[in-house]
């Protein structure tokens, strides 16, 4: 994440996680000042799959869904992410690295730490 804001990227998080849930962890993470919005899908009308979460993450960033990469872990969210019209970078759990539904991602990676400025870039851009 510090690489990806050192190049001002404008950053969200978009979870299904309540609130409460969200807010703890990035606060013990020490990551919220990473983040510009971070958007829970209890404040939408529906959940992943449904690309609700991540439209209102960009519209709260001022950003056209077709200009927003997301990085996701689990199906739904790419499924959701996918549907916004958003670029998708899967990073799976390791128990599911190998999962076929994944295919619909634009690029899966196994690591985050395999995820590079040139690949996110190289991403938004085709």
């Amino acid at each position: 994440m510090k690489n990806l804001k050192k190049n001002n990227f404008r950053l969200a998080l978009a979870s299904s996680s309540a609130t409460k849930i969200i807010d703890v962890v990035i606060d013990q993470l020490g990551i919220r000042h990473f983040f510009e919005v971070v958007q829970s899908a209890e404040k939408e009308e529906f959940g992943k799959p449904h690309p609700a979460v991540f439209l209102s993450a960009a519209k709260k960033l001022n950003v056209h869904p077709t200009h927003c990469l997301v990085i996701e872990d689990s199906v739904n969210g790419v499924i959701a992410a996918k549907a916004a019209r958003m670029k998708v970078i899967a990073i799976p759990d390791k128990e599911l690295i190998g999962d076929k539904r994944f295919a619909i991602a634009d690029c899966v990676l196994n690591s985050l730490n395999d995820l590079n400025i040139s690949e996110v870039l190289s991403r938004l851009v085709n």
